[in-house]
């Protein structure tokens, strides 16, 4: 990312993309679900979908849950209690920012879900995601690049990325929305079993290690 005469480029550009490929789809008049609306309620629809999308950018996602976190403590907001006053009163400019503090924080976890799906879809979108990912790397190798983090396939490991997803990224966030959608929480009980899955998978994992050591051929060896 680099900053051109204070404008910033290279920016969000997956997150950039998914925004412009949304208004092409609106330019065809039968997909067009925002044609009844007046030039205000438009830009207002338009500006939402474009901070929502944006906002699904992982370099964001410190910064937005700092921001509800923020405003949980303002409010004094615990479950669900006091969210009508956050969103509705006050000046129309700051409730909009707090409406989407929210509306943002939704689109994020909602793009967070996998780890709070029950194990079996779970461990189809990690298989599917890794694969992506393992690509990367190689396609990085053969370039004579470093490859990005999580792309190494001979240097991942998969299980202990999962729990650091899970505590950095995914349960903070939830912990958070939780506070305004307390509806939510089963979706949180998942995602700590998952946690637990992965923990135990690592467990065995440096067990059987370590057993290996100890085995008669690796010691001949």
């Amino acid at each position: 990312m680099v900053k051109l005469n204070n404008f910033i480029i290279d920016a969000s550009p997956l997150e950039n993309y998914h925004v412009a490929q949304s208004f092409k789809v609106l330019l065809i008049p039968k997909n067009n679900m925002l044609d009844q609306l007046s030039p205000e309620e438009y830009r207002l629809v338009r500006r939402r979908m474009i901070e929502t999308i944006l906002a699904t950018d992982m370099a964001q996602h410190g910064k937005e849950l700092s921001t509800l976190k923020t405003k949980i403590d303002t409010f004094d907001i615990k479950d669900g209690e006091y969210v009508e006053r956050m969103i509705f009163e006050g000046n129309v400019s700051k409730t909009y920012e707090n409406q989407q503090a929210v509306i943002s924080m939704c689109v994020h976890c909602a793009d967070l879900s996998n780890p709070a799906k029950k194990e079996a879809v779970n461990k189809i979108w990690i298989d599917l995601v890794f694969k992506e990912f393992f690509k990367q790397g190689d396609d990085e190798i053969k370039l004579g690049l470093k490859p990005t983090q999580l792309c190494d396939r001979n240097d991942t490991n998969i299980n202990k990325s999962q729990i650091g997803f899970i505590n950095f990224a995914v349960k903070p966030a939830y912990d958070a929305l939780m506070q305004f959608i307390p509806e939510i929480s089963p979706y949180m009980n998942v995602i700590k079993e998952n946690l637990k899955r992965f923990e135990n998978l690592v467990i065995e994992e440096a067990k059987e290690k370590e057993k290996n050591k100890k085995s008669p051929k690796n010691k001949r060896k």
